[in-house]
């Protein structure tokens, strides 16, 4: 762990003042999986296989690279269905032509070929699982390091081949998704999109889709792409914005009475960013400074020590909100959402766009002599924030849910923090899931 949360701070700020614009060669995006990233059934997979489509929908400035070998599995030793073997993807040219073009994103599919009893009964999945994640670490371990993506397996509609729906959404979609959040790696849920349009999107065989179904697997994957975008191109520029700067922040206009009559907690989340606007409004109201001349927050603390501070986390990084500036500071390039609510598939922290990190500063407080007090009134002034950011999200209409679950010691590590500095709380905040 740091011994300064300044060592973090500086890197970034040096690391923003190289930062010269978007590069102009594009980003690769490298496309790894089976027939299904192949492109078979398609009717032209030049055009319509998913990273066809998807190259289609992201224009100038990507450059999508389909690296599917068909038949192919995670399991090292995978066979086909009649027994031949040599169908691992580590043994496919592919696997090193893939590694070769220095991607900035992996787009991983690996997994509906391992569902087949002859790759999956003998041992449960185990040897699958434990391929899998090899796999997914060489090519975390390439130079330099890609962002992976895991792409949950697709949808089988009718059983073909020896592919089994009853392995795939029944063990190795939630165990891929397991694997996703607690690394934590990002996903695209490509199992629930191809599942939702099954009736229009695949083949005669049951399997694979068609031209309409690549479209639907290519959109899911665009969509995550375009809005991780401009973190992309700062990394492939070897450089990211030390700081962001917030609007000036606006005052909620509900009445006190109607947003406490109308705060709750809820736990279902869109994943619609909010906009700088709305970020800026959220935070002056959770710990921001309302006398500002005299230093003063909208969040009291015992003896005024001011000993919470504030971390944002979002998919494109970890910020420490900067209070008397009114900006963001980047302390990490990672997604570290997944380590604050529960860990596991239903992790609804990475599904909304924010979740809010208290970091109490024990040094700041000065409170060494009495450590039950400290205690004590750490978590009494990180619930004065935590009240604040119920009522904002009530006016607002937003949604939040204070929690006590989060993984403080991974939390400080990622974050660079001091050894005085300890996660107490998390609070997650997000625009109210669709109905459905």
């Amino acid at each position: 762990m740091k011994s300064s949360r300044l060592l973090p701070l500086c890197a970034a700020l040096a690391a923003g003042a190289a930062l010269a614009g978007e590069p102009a060669d594009p980003l690769v995006v490298a496309c790894v999986g089976d027939s299904i990233t192949y492109g078979h059934g398609a009717s032209d997979r030049g055009t319509k296989s998913y990273p066809a489509q998807l190259q289609a929908l992201l224009g100038d400035g990507w450059k999508v690279l389909n690296f599917g070998h068909n038949a192919r599995t995670a399991l090292d030793e995978g066979k086909e269905w009649n027994g031949q073997g040599g169908m691992g993807y580590r043994k496919s040219p592919e696997f090193e032509k893939a590694k070769a073009a220095k991607p900035d994103v992996v787009l991983f599919m690996l997994g509906t070929n391992d569902s087949k009893p002859v790759n999956w009964d003998a041992d449960d999945g185990a040897g699958v699982k434990r391929d899998y994640e090899a796999l997914v670490s060489d090519f975390l371990n390439l130079e330099p390091m890609p962002r992976v993506v895991i792409g949950l397996s697709p949808f089988v509609k009718k059983d073909s081949f020896s592919i089994r729906e009853s392995v795939v959404g029944g063990k190795l979609v939630p165990w891929q998704l397991e694997l996703a959040t607690s690394a934590p790696l990002p996903y695209v849920d490509i199992y629930a999109a191809t599942k939702a349009a099954a009736e229009t999107s695949y083949i005669g065989d049951g399997v694979h889709p068609n031209d309409a179904g690549y479209g639907v697997i290519a959109a899911a994957f665009a969509k995550w792409l375009r809005d991780m975008e401009r973190t992309l191109r700062e990394n492939h520029a070897e450089a990211w914005p030390a700081s962001i700067s917030l609007p000036a922040p606006k005052r909620a206009e509900m009445p006190l009475g109607e947003a406490l009559a109308k705060r709750a907690t809820h736990r279902e989340f869109s994943p619609e960013p909010l906009s700088d606007q709305e970020l800026s409004d959220l935070l002056w109201a959770a710990n921001g400074y309302n006398r500002p001349e005299e230093r003063k927050r909208t969040a009291p603390t015992a003896i005024n020590r001011q000993e919470v501070d504030l971390y944002v986390l979002r998919a494109d990084g970890a910020f420490l909100y900067d209070a008397a500036e009114n900006a963001l500071v980047r302390v990490s390039k990672d997604d570290l959402r997944g380590l604050t609510g529960r860990p596991g598939p239903n992790n609804f922290a990475l599904e909304a766009p924010i979740a809010l990190v208290y970091v109490v500063d024990f040094e700041r407080q000065r409170m060494k002599d009495r450590p039950a007090d400290a205690l004590k009134y750490a978590h009494v002034d990180c619930g004065f924030v935590g009240q604040n950011v119920y009522l904002h999200c009530a006016a607002a209409g937003l949604n939040t849910v204070f929690l006590g679950s989060l993984q403080p010691d991974k939390l400080a590590e990622a974050l660079g923090l001091p050894e005085t500095s300890k996660p107490v709380f998390a609070q997650t905040v997000g625009r109210p899931a669709p109905e459905r």
